[in-house]
Parts: structure tokens; sequence; C-alpha cells
């Protein structure tokens, strides 16, 4: 097939007008693609996972013992716990060494030690616990999902 001599012409090819239309709607991206890639790096916001708890009596002392997923032990440490928007400090006391089937997923059933309100000490009595984790960014968890998915 034979091209027009236009097409085969750089002057041609570097001095063609473009539609303004065109030009905008590329600067338009291209300021957008930079503005998601700097609040992507640079917002940071807590993580927060929620799960229910009950409460059981064990040694005359009252403990909460949730169930973690297995990926989410390791946090536990660097958490907060919230309960009623309350913040407290807790102890993990102990970590079972064996996996529970929660909802599909393994879990470790964690027992925590902290100063529940007196309205809370039932046995049994289930309780809805956040835990706030440490800060991250979009950047860091993409990073992570990438990770789990790739391997």
């Amino acid at each position: 097939m034979i091209y027009p001599k236009i097409y085969n012409n750089f002057s041609y090819i570097i001095n063609k007008k473009s539609s303004p239309s065109i030009i905008l709607w590329i600067i338009l991206l291209v300021i957008s693609f930079i503005t998601f890639i700097i609040i992507s790096l640079k917002y940071e916001y807590y993580l927060y996972q929620s799960y229910f708890g009950y409460v059981k009596k064990i040694d005359n002392s009252f403990y909460t013992i949730i169930y973690v997923e297995k990926d989410n032990v390791n946090e536990l440490s660097k958490s907060n716990l919230l309960i009623d928007n309350e913040e407290y400090s807790f102890k993990v006391v102990s970590i079972s060494e064996e996996y529970f089937a929660v909802n599909n997923k393994l879990c470790y059933q964690v027992i925590l030690d902290f100063d529940l309100k007196e309205e809370y000490k039932i046995e049994n009595n289930i309780i809805d616990i956040v835990l706030k984790n440490s800060k991250t960014t979009i950047y860091q968890q993409l990073r992570k999902g990438f990770e789990k998915w790739k391997g």
C-alpha cells in the first residue's frame, strides 16, 4: 500500500494543528493522574477492624474473647481498642495455637484483658469491639493488595 507523502513528512507532522479539546483532555488527564499519585502517597488515614467478642469469666476475672484472622494477628499489638467510641488499653492474654474457621476464614482465638465497664461484665455478653490500627496510605494498601494477589 502506498501512503500519501504527508505521513512521511516530518515537518508536516510537527506543524499539524491539533484540536484544542484534545489538548485540554490530555492536560486534564495528566493533572488528575499526578493529583492521584500525590494523594495516594501523602494522605494518611487509620484502618479500623470490627469484631464481635464475648465476655468470659476465667479465674474470677472477666476477659473478652475475639476471633482474629490469621493475617491480622500481628497487628494486634499496634492497635488501640475502642468500645462505644471510648479508647481502652488492653493486653493480649493468649492466642490459641489452633485455627478456627469463622465465615470461611482461618482465625485465631484471642483472649483480651482490659478494664471492662460493670455493665459489660456479664457471662457470654456480646460486645462490638473496634481495633484502630496504625496510620496507612492508599499506596501502602495498594502495594499490600498487589503482593497478596501476586503471591
